[in-house]
């Protein structure tokens, strides 16, 4: 192993569409603050495919797609390394999925959090960086439950899918306030299908001192955790970064959680602080998160940085070329309707959504230095994705300079305080 590994990770690369001519100059920078480090990585918020495929009947929002050709685009920022856990990954299915994976390694870039199969999409991706031997996983925390991938039986074969983190929620109430919820479940019948399931074997019997009104849980118990990991996905995602850690010089981890303490969005949940630390116990050397399109604090936890979220790196969410039926019908437009006219539906004439929000173009790029396997420096470089330009320049990336940089550095110092 070499002495010094230099690594970056940004937030989510939602990107759809071919940069412009313009952006070139302002792209420098970024990809060359991106290109002078060893392990350079980034969450491929998108499906790699050129709508050949069907969509899902859910998404992970909006049905993200980007043509294969525009990939090349991304690439010139000099990533190596590309993770796709995330709840955009089967927004076009099964053939979505397959076409990214096929990209990519069409492209021969590592990548890793989704596969043909469970032991395929939650194995790492392992890179050769400056002398070091670096394994890098991606976990999905914000997922619809048929986007998991599966494993084979002697029998069945592996279903293609996203490796994931699940969570379990409970919501803490008083005694009395348990009472009344159990005589409301009585009066409004919402438990009586699921009690005729439970009486015959499909689900099993509620744990002691919970009770399931519909699909929430709650309980009496003041020392509950509001948020915990499925132990058992716990477990299965611990043992593999224990034996990556084994087999490598370094581990690191891609996070992508939506998901927050139910007090403040900036907040992380519960479990992802559960998971983050069990996870550095376990190997890691460093954690990149991201999902909830804006920034989220930065901890350290046995001298290992966590970024719960750093944001969009790239957020071209208006620029998506095309949208199937699902998503006119949601929002009650015509199903030959463009991209642009059933976007501006859901956003009731620009008045709501992502886009409208300035802290979702905000965003960190860390540079970390390590030395001997310990980190021995940590550099935080403000960019902002030109919320202002409501062109083709809108979403990307750029170094933060004068007002831009002091309002993100002053929200990066206030989430960190």
């Amino acid at each position: 192993m070499k002495d010094i590994l230099t690594v970056t990770g940004t937030g989510d690369s939602l990107f759809t569409a071919e940069f412009p001519d313009e952006y070139s100059s302002l792209m420098q920078p970024v990809a060359g603050l991106i290109k002078s480090c060893d392990v350079r990585m980034t969450n491929l918020e998108t499906n790699l495919s050129d709508f050949q495929h069907f969509a899902s009947a859910y998404s992970g929002g909006t049905w993200i797609n980007t043509p294969t050709a525009c990939f090349e685009h991304l690439l010139r920022f000099g990533f190596n390394y590309f993770g796709t856990a995330n709840n955009h990954v089967m927004d076009y299915s099964y053939g979505g999925l397959l076409s990214t994976i096929y990209t990519l390694d069409k492209h021969q870039v590592a990548h890793s959090g989704s596969g043909r199969s469970l032991d395929e999409a939650e194995a790492p991706a392992i890179l050769e960086a400056n002398g070091a031997k670096v394994a890098i996983f991606a976990v999905d925390c914000s997922f619809k439950d048929a986007s998991r991938a599966g494993r084979a039986t002697h029998h069945i074969p592996a279903r293609p899918g996203v490796n994931y983190l699940r969570h379990e929620r409970l919501y803490k109430v008083s005694p009395e306030e348990m009472a009344f919820l159990k005589q409301l479940a009585v009066k409004t019948k919402i438990n009586f299908t699921r009690q005729m399931s439970i009486d015959t074997g499909f689900l099993t019997p509620d744990p002691e001192g919970i009770f399931v009104m519909g699909d929430q849980k709650y309980t009496c118990d003041p020392n509950a955790k509001e948020t915990v990991c499925n132990q058992k996905d716990k477990e299965r995602l611990l043992g593999l970064i224990r034996q990556a850690k084994a087999d490598c010089d370094y581990v690191f981890l891609l996070i992508h959680c939506h998901d927050n303490d139910g007090v403040k969005h900036s907040n992380p949940a519960d479990y992802l602080r559960e998971f983050a630390y069990a996870s550095i116990d376990a190997g890691v050397s460093a954690i990149f998160g991201g999902g909830c399109h804006e920034l989220r604090p930065r901890e350290f936890y046995r001298d290992c940085p966590i970024y719960y979220s750093l944001g969009d790196f790239i957020y071209q969410g208006l620029t998506v070329k095309h949208l199937p039926a699902d998503f006119m019908e949601k929002y009650d437009t015509d199903i030959f309707a463009t991209a642009p006219e059933a976007l501006l539906a859901r956003s009731r004439g620009n008045k709501v959504g992502l886009h409208m929000h300035k802290e979702n173009y905000q965003s960190i790029l860390p540079k970390l230095t390590f030395r001997n396997g310990k980190l021995d420096d940590c550099q935080e470089v403000p960019l902002y994705l030109t919320f202002d330009r409501k062109d083709e320049m809108n979403g990307l990336p750029q170094i933060a300079t004068g007002a831009e940089k002091e309002e993100i550095e002053h929200i990066w110092k206030t989430l960190n305080s």
